[in-house]
């Protein structure tokens, strides 16, 4: 049966893709809409057994829980999450900046991920961990929509289309915004707003916010105050905060890798470093409960002006490092709502500075607090139409828009200046992969020279005569060879065009050596660290098959190998299958 409806499916691709792909965005939303039912009512769940409350907003319970419970809680969360992470290890650890990289390879995401991902962010967050359940979420979504397109056969770039679906189904549903969920996809994730992309995506961001409003209700996720411009002067305000936004971003984003990468130095089974995070961050809230768990209850109380003061900038800093440490350590759960609850702190206390000073223009430090949630979001992702759609839906308060346009494209643009990399995309340029580049091109980067070059070759010492030229080049097959001097440094090239027009020549020429015939000038090398995407470029230049790979030595470039075109074409489809779906 399941076989003759994917047939079906596949034929009416064949003459009617649009509505195929309508069908498909549909179900893709309807399945993350009632998979984010299942994520939240799990992480209620859990976070009645650990701290007795169903509400988001535990920051009231978490007050009068008892210290050792502050300590333990996160510390058996981590762990389980460790111990699950280790047996899973294919599905557990997937992050945003893996559905970044899946959607640009049009890669398959695990089918397995999403229900790993759903347990594991569960666990975090029910127990108190510094982090948000839309990193999942998107995770989730994308691994529905990879399932998807599996189960048909898509193409490649249907693959992508449907993971990048079921993203905006994701962040749609959870946080009740579809116009933002779809803008995240198109914005963050493919990076383009083709039409037959978008349309899509903004089927599976409707289809699946429609879901989760049938279950939870039409609720705003954030009650925000009543905002109006006191004067056309407060404007300069906030492009002054969004300045000041993007430097508390790019600390956060920095901050958070290095603590990442430091857990990963960390010579300690793998399971254990959630624990630890875990541990470390109930130390952190010690001090201020404020910073466990999403946060929603700070924020509210921040954009009614229940938190002033000093204690907004210290907030601003302990949740920076609580949601390093749980997610850095290996904690599951993602970095929207810290980055907004970062966000609200920064622009509540920008706010209240500014009032101070400016009394008479400045308006109330919940309004720079909400503005400043949209500018965080925009610096630390790198999305600033996701991060204005995405506060004016969750807030339904359209006077808000002209400062948080300001402050929103001021703080996106220094942050950029002063950090290249979102917080999803540091990881993927640590590891050589550039969003930009394309499928074709980010394969090139992966595969390096040393890889594939050839190094049981012919070398032909400058003294060596034709005669023996001509008995050693029927042993390999190719077609250039590397002349070398008494060190075994590079002094020419041989090709067999160049042999060719010797040997036919008339007269004797059995003396010519390998020395007189080689190209001594202008040869192209390159080197066993260089990418073929690299090697490609010096390829170009000559228009040769063959190039030589050398090192650097005393005595000048030592030949340690050969680079043939061939080989690049042959090791580039290679790891192409890879990236292709599987049926």
């Amino acid at each position: 049966m399941l076989s003759e409806i994917r047939n079906l499916v596949n034929r009416l691709i064949f003459k009617n893709e649009d509505l195929v792909m309508i069908t498909v965005a549909v179900t893709i939303g309807v399945t993350v809409g009632c998979a984010n039912i299942i994520f939240r009512e799990l992480i209620i769940f859990v976070q009645l057994l650990s701290f007795g409350t169903e509400s988001e907003v535990i920051l009231y319970n978490l007050q009068t829980t008892p210290v050792w419970k502050i300590l333990l809680i996160p510390t058996l969360g981590g762990l389980i999450v460790g111990i699950i992470s280790r047996i899973f290890k294919s599905s557990a650890g997937r992050s945003v900046p893996d559905v970044i990289k899946a959607v640009s390879l049009n890669k398959i995401i695990p089918s397995f991920t999403p229900i790993i991902k759903i347990i594991t962010s569960s666990i975090t967050l029910g127990t108190g961990g510094s982090a948000g359940r839309e990193g999942p979420i998107v995770v989730i979504g994308a691994g529905v929509g990879s399932s998807v397109a599996r189960l048909f056969k898509f193409s490649s770039t249907r693959v992508a289309t449907s993971a990048a679906a079921g993203a905006a189904g994701g962040i749609a549903a959870t946080f009740n915004a579809p116009l933002g969920g779809a803008m995240f996809a198109a914005e963050v994730l493919v990076g383009e707003f083709s039409l037959k992309t978008f349309t899509s995506i903004i089927i599976s961001a409707v289809t699946a916010t429609a879901v989760s409003r049938s279950y939870f209700g039409d609720e705003l996720t954030i009650h925000a105050p009543n905002y109006s411009l006191n004067s056309f002067f407060e404007l300069p305000l906030y492009a002054i905060m969004g300045v000041f936004i993007a430097v508390i971003s790019v600390i956060f984003i920095r901050f958070y890798y290095r603590v990442s990468e430091n857990f990963q130095m960390l010579k300690i089974p793998s399971f254990i470093k959630p624990a630890i995070g875990g541990l470390l961050m109930g130390i952190v809230a010690l001090y201020s409960r404020n910073i466990m768990g999403v946060g929603y209850g700070t924020i509210l109380e921040v954009l009614n002006g229940e938190i002033i003061g000093y204690t907004l900038f210290l907030l601003i800093f302990l949740k920076i490092i609580a949601t390093s440490l749980t997610l850095g350590s290996g904690g599951s759960g993602g970095q929207f709502v810290p980055t907004l609850f970062i966000g609200a702190m920064t622009g509540g206390f920008f706010g209240y500075i500014a009032h101070i000073f400016f009394p008479e223009i400045a308006g109330t430090s919940g309004t720079y607090a909400l503005v400043g949630m949209g500018a965080m979001l925009a610096a630390v992702i790198r999305a600033p139409i996701t991060s204005i759609f995405i506060i004016f839906e969750i807030t339904q308060n359209y006077q808000i828009i002209l400062p948080l346009m300001i402050s929103v494209i001021i703080a996106n643009l220094i942050s950029y200046r002063m950090e290249k990399d979102s917080i999803f995309t540091w990881v993927l340029s640590r590891e050589g992969f550039n969003l930009g580049k394309g499928v074709e091109q980010n394969i090139l980067s992966m595969i390096y020279v040393k890889d594939i070059m050839m190094t049981d070759i012919i070398v032909f010492e400058e003294s060596t005569p034709l005669s023996e030229i001509r008995e050693s080049i029927v042993r390999k097959p190719h077609a250039y060879f590397p002349v070398v001097d008494k060190n075994g440094c590079l002094s020419g090239m041989i090709s067999l065009n160049d042999l060719k027009n010797i040997i036919f020549k008339k007269g004797d020429n059995d003396k010519i050596t390998a020395g007189e015939i080689g190209i001594r000038s202008n040869i192209i090398t390159v080197r066993e660290d260089e990418s073929l995407l690299e090697s490609l470029a010096d390829f170009g230049i000559k228009d040769v098959g063959d190039l030589p790979v050398v090192e650097d030595s005393e005595h000048g470039l030592k030949l340690i190998g050969l680079l043939r075109r061939s080989d690049i074409i042959i090791a580039y489809n290679k790891m192409l299958v890879d990236y292709v779906p599987n049926n």
